[in-house]
């Protein structure tokens, strides 16, 4: 990531990856967690649900607010970021990254904002993409830098422990692999359950 370039030299490179992941993991559970006891029969946008007044004006002014600032605001930053990976990686040229990553997400997005379509859209983009980018692509990038280079990492992945073969730490890398394309399959099988249940009972409705 960008940020490793701009650090101080002093600043630890595993002290910030794992305080950050493991302080993410954690809010993500707690808020979770408290939005299930909060509202417990929500509908799948919970967004939506807040922002249509149905719990109340403060509710419905917090998300409004929310919307704006963190989701509204959040996507032409990551427009930026992705036409600055294309453009950087020298695989496209500016005018071409800027049609992928700004003007075609925008001009096509509001296509999905009719029904439940855009639920749709991020369930499935988030456990497919989410998946490939987040478990399955480091993972891959790891083995094929085993093959290719004899450098340590900058991160010590197994702690106090020593792992000094090649050939043990492909082994276990193939092992994480293999849980997490299991992980990936249990999450799409659980989407496409869940879909079925979801029209059962609009079936049931009818």
């Amino acid at each position: 990531p960008c940020w490793l370039y701009e650090k101080e030299e002093h600043v630890d490179v595993p002290t910030v990856i794992h305080g950050a992941s493991i302080l993410s993991a954690v809010l993500y559970i707690l808020i979770g967690a408290l939005g299930a006891m909060t509202i417990p029969h929500v509908s799948p946008n919970m967004l939506e649900s807040m922002m249509s007044g149905v719990y109340g004006v403060t509710m419905q002014l917090n998300a409004s607010v929310f919307a704006f600032f963190i989701i509204g605001l959040g996507c032409p930053l990551f427009s930026v970021l992705t036409r600055m990976n294309l453009t950087g990686s020298g695989l496209f040229s500016k005018p071409v990254a800027n049609v992928l990553a700004v003007y075609m997400p925008f001009f096509s997005s509001w296509l999905f904002y009719q029904g439940d379509s855009i639920t749709q859209l991020l369930s499935w983009g988030g456990i497919i993409f989410t998946s490939v980018v987040a478990f399955i692509l480091p993972i891959w990038i790891a083995l094929h830098t085993l093959d290719t280079s004899d450098e340590q990492g900058v991160i010590d992945v197994y702690g106090r422990y020593t792992v000094s073969s090649k050939e043990t730490q492909k082994f276990l890398l193939q092992i994480l692999l293999g849980l997490s394309i299991l992980s990936i399959a249990v999450a799409i099988l659980g989407n496409f359950v869940a879909d079925n249940e979801g029209e059962g009972i609009i079936f049931d409705e009818e």
